[in-house]
């Protein structure tokens, strides 16, 4: 698994800087995005006898290594994460032990898989690319979206071909803006930042395309359950000038973010009542970013 940097931690409740021995660190993302908000209200709704530590990272791969990797207690460390469900699957396929320890007790907000690409490529669905239809850029080692491409290989082989770049946010929306990258991919819940600032920005040079290719429809996540659903329409109405860029109607996958734990760090009481957290917590998260 690729190991990144431990990043340095944020805490909610009562502005600990450390966990106690019998409350619960939870790994979400970045303090401006959706995984954050989530973890912060999870740990509301956990109350003041049980402590739940939100804690800001780089997203799926970072948690699950802070979740997996490092003893409970260690500096960076986490008991539980909020994350993709491709990020489990990855981890299952690479050591099945370490993906033992891991449970899902959770689904939160829904999210789609949003693929940018350039207006005057011809290309309008993600399976264009596999028949030769350009590069891709696919984010760093370990983002969301690196995460998902390697789930999407692992499934159907015909894309093993396609040339891809490390390059992500800004850097791959202007690359694809002057045809440097044909496409890029952007794994999120609805009105996202960086997809916004594509249909306010560049609305001359970047179309959004669908992803509905079937090939990899079989895929299934850590329960046994099909990783991917297929056939969603993008949320275009979160992108106010969409009607102007003919990008109603886009059909993509969809999963649910969903909240995991390491059973050797949280169980018993303890994992009861952060599922209670975790259920109470869900109704307003789908409320606020979609079911």
């Amino acid at each position: 698994m690729i190991r990144k940097p431990v990043l340095v931690a944020s805490f909610i409740a009562l502005g600990c800087v450390a966990a106690a021995a019998d409350d619960v660190t939870l790994c979400t993302g970045s303090e401006s995005g959706v995984y954050y908000s989530a973890g912060a209200t999870i740990a509301q709704m956990a109350g003041k006898t049980f402590k739940v530590h939100v804690i800001e990272t780089g997203g799926t791969i970072d948690n699950l290594e802070r979740m997996v990797d490092l003893p409970k207690g260690a500096e960076g460390a986490c008991d539980a994460m909020i994350g993709q469900p491709d990020g489990p699957v990855y981890v299952t396929r690479k050591s099945p032990a370490k993906a033992k320890k891991i449970r899902q007790i959770g689904s939160l907000h829904r999210e789609y898989l949003h693929v940018l690409c350039n207006a005057e490529s011809g290309i309008d669905d993600l399976g264009d690319i596999a028949d030769g239809g350009g590069s891709l850029a696919i984010g760093e080692q370990g983002s969301g979206a690196w995460l998902i491409w390697q789930n999407i290989l692992a499934e159907d082989d015909s894309y093993s071909g396609v040339p891809v770049t490390n390059e992500g946010s800004r850097l791959a929306l202007s690359a694809v803006s002057t045809n440097t990258t044909t496409c890029m991919l952007v794994p999120s819940g609805p009105g996202n930042g960086l997809i916004i600032e594509a249909d306010q920005t560049y609305g001359d040079t970047v179309i959004l395309a669908s992803a509905n290719d079937k090939d990899f429809n079989d895929a299934k996540d850590i329960l046994g359950k099909p990783l991917y659903s297929y056939d969603f329409d993008v949320p275009t109405d979160k992108y106010p000038n969409t009607f102007d860029r003919g990008w109603s109607d886009i059909e993509t996958i969809s999963w649910s973010a969903g909240v995991y734990v390491n059973l050797d760090k949280v169980s018993g009481k303890d994992l009861e009542r952060l599922i209670e957290a975790v259920g109470r917590a869900s109704v307003g998260i789908k409320a606020e970013y979609g079911k």
